[in-house]
């Protein structure tokens, strides 16, 4: 009952110092309200802008566009890389086209799941390909360790699972009467 009184009053005082200053500048805050104006740009001057622009856009020197080919002609051996991912294999294809429309897509996207980025696409396309592209050729490459053990990175997370918060952790403050109270 006390933080309660405490609280209201808090509230009553700053709803009077409030007041009282909202008394005190009155007249002063009604003469900034009446003021005209200072920013108003002079029509003559707007005028001069809008017959400038018009002038500006109907004298520009126009130039053709090439088309992408004309520009950067591709070259057959480089054809390969104007697409993102490498060919299906035509029997994962053939399961697109296999049963219903709806049973074929499931199939092959089935299959097509199974196959690592690095065999699907030229290079990294997203940031998340990055973590380990073309991780198992270094691996079969590098040397084993001499004293430990190596392994391959089977997951980016704990052995254990997902922990719980560190026991030093609190929920953040909320808003109640003690705040007011210690000011």
């Amino acid at each position: 009952m006390a933080k309660q009184v405490l609280w209201t009053n808090c509230i009553e005082k700053e709803n009077s110092l409030r007041l009282k200053w909202f008394n005190k500048n009155e007249q002063r805050l009604n003469e900034i309200a009446d003021a005209p104006l200072v920013r108003t740009v002079p029509e003559d001057v707007k005028e001069d802008m809008r017959l400038g622009r018009i002038e500006r856009y109907q004298n520009i020197e126009r130039k053709c566009v090439k088309k992408p080919e004309e520009q950067f002609p591709i070259v057959e051996s480089d054809r390969r890389f104007s697409n993102i991912m490498m060919p299906v294999d035509p029997q994962t294809l053939k399961l697109l086209y296999s049963g219903t429309q709806r049973d074929g897509r499931r199939n092959y996207l089935n299959e097509r799941v199974k196959i690592i980025p690095e065999e699907k696409y030229y290079f990294p396309e997203t940031t998340s390909f990055q973590y380990g592209w073309k991780m198992w050729n270094t691996i079969r490459t590098s040397a084993d360790a001499r004293f430990g053990r190596k392994e391959v990175i089977r997951e980016f997370y704990r052995r254990g699972g997902v922990s719980g918060d560190p026991e030093w952790y609190k929920e953040p403050a909320k808003l109640s009467p003690m705040i007011c109270g210690s000011i």
